[in-house]
């Protein structure tokens, strides 16, 4: 009888862990307000960084809402993480209503870097933001 109830908390715990969750590292740490600071593009050479235009920000909330100021992402007011590496923005005035976007932390020095998935930007771009 002991052995049983054993083997029962064992899976029980099992299957608690390996539950999805929507809310865990990668979404704690996007939450919060972050500045545009620069972007990079390249025309079919070697790219380059250039300063953001003043007062951009944008923010992820923890109930998966999303505001922006001024030009960068204008009128999204959703996101969802997708992966480890891919966010989903909506609504967008595409067919399929959103778009992707490719993300990297770099917590050393507190920036995200945001790059377009679908559509793919070909000359390479991103966008830099610090908290």
């Amino acid at each position: 009888m002991n052995r049983n109830v054993i083997l029962f908390l064992a899976l029980t715990f099992c299957a608690v862990g390996c539950t999805k969750s929507t809310v865990g590292p990668i979404a704690d740490s996007l939450i919060g307000t972050w500045t545009y600071v620069e972007y990079f593009y390249s025309v079919g050479g070697p790219g380059s960084w250039h300063p953001a235009p003043a007062n951009q920000k944008i923010e992820f909330k923890s109930d998966g809402s999303f505001s922006s100021t001024e030009f960068f992402l204008k009128g999204v007011n959703r996101y969802e993480i997708v992966d480890s590496v891919t966010i989903k923005f909506q609504p967008v005035s595409r067919p399929s209503g959103y778009m992707l976007m490719g993300y990297k932390m770099d917590s050393s020095l507190g920036d995200l870097y945001l790059y377009p998935v679908d559509p793919y930007c070909i000359e390479g771009c991103s966008n830099k933001f610090r908290r």
